[in-house]
């Protein structure tokens, strides 16, 4: 990636940056199953609407309930599964990303960019076929951020970002690569 078109995507990121960590501080100092500001703004952020009122006060429970110990991606999509009976692979990734933030998240930007294609949502095997894809774009992470690539975009966040301490390598790649889609 060229170093003109990390700074662009750097420029255009600062308003997420700035939101990512006022949800980052909130998240650690708010009881977050009854924070109605916490709430709206991780909505916002992540794009979560349009869910029975029982889906977010699922949601957010489950997510104050593992802020000590956080659990990853797999277990938070088998819980959603089990307890309301939905097939979740995104937004399961940005609760464990957020009570974890060196896990990714998965959205169609980030598919696209690990080379991973998501399960039908009518398969049979989707959850499973869901958690190795995430296995995945979990090695993919891991390649990237020591390839001469991902060390040159984080390198250049972190000349270009205050506060650049605060945010994870892997949330650092993915707010560039986000905004470098085409």
């Amino acid at each position: 990636m060229e170093e003109s078109d990390i700074i662009s995507a750097i420029d255009r990121a600062h308003k997420g940056i700035g939101q990512y960590l006022e949800i980052m501080d909130l998240f650690h100092n708010v009881d977050v199953s009854v924070d109605c500001y916490f709430q709206r703004l991780f909505n916002a952020f992540y794009r979560v609407r349009q869910r029975k009122r029982e889906w977010y006060e699922e949601y957010y429970s489950f997510m104050q309930k593992n802020k000590s110990a956080p659990v990853p991606f797999e277990k938070v999509l088998d819980h959603l599964k089990n307890t309301l009976g939905r097939y979740e692979p995104s937004f399961s990734s940005k609760l464990a990303a957020t009570l974890n933030p060196h896990e990714p998240v998965w959205d169609r930007f980030v598919l696209k960019n690990t080379g991973q294609t998501a399960p039908y949502y009518t398969a049979n095997n989707k959850f499973q076929g869901a958690k190795e894809i995430f296995r995945n774009i979990r090695k993919w992470y891991a390649n990237y951020l020591i390839s001469e690539d991902g060390i040159h975009v984080i390198s250049t966040f972190n000349r270009l970002v205050e506060k650049h301490e605060r945010i994870t390598d892997i949330k650092k790649v993915d707010f560039v690569l986000w905004q470098t889609r085409a």
